[in-house]
């Protein structure tokens, strides 16, 4: 096995008072944003030099906004990313949850919010 991607349903939860998306003509008023997570991403240690994670990143975002999204209104492509792979996923567009709980989290909560990905695309 080279490489491989496992998706899961998720969401990202907020507490307190925080807002995720920084949108004034967006009204939304739960704590919860509906997501699809990368549970499991990984590459052979002896071919992480050909973008296979890059390829696999693609892929998850793009069946989010293409095939997902549409039909049960997902927002949001997260990550728990291991420390040492936060570059990784910093590098590919993720945005780090900027919360002081998911800042101190061994696994830290990262996103891509796929309105944006589709703008940009």
């Amino acid at each position: 096995m080279i490489a491989y991607l496992t998706l899961v349903c998720g969401e990202i939860v907020l507490e307190g008072d925080k807002q995720l998306l920084d949108e004034p003509d967006l009204h939304y008023d739960y704590k919860s944003y509906p997501a699809l997570k990368i549970a499991r991403l990984a590459v052979d240690i002896g071919h992480r030099d050909k973008d296979y994670g890059e390829l696999l990143v693609e892929l998850a975002v793009g069946t989010a906004k293409d095939v997902i999204c549409p039909v049960v209104g997902c927002r949001f492509v997260t990550v728990d990313s291991k420390k040492s792979a936060l570059g990784f996923y910093l590098k590919q567009g993720f945005t780090l949850l900027d919360t002081p709980e998911n800042i101190k989290r061994s696994e830290p909560v990262l996103f891509i919010d796929l309105f944006k990905a589709s703008k940009s695309n």
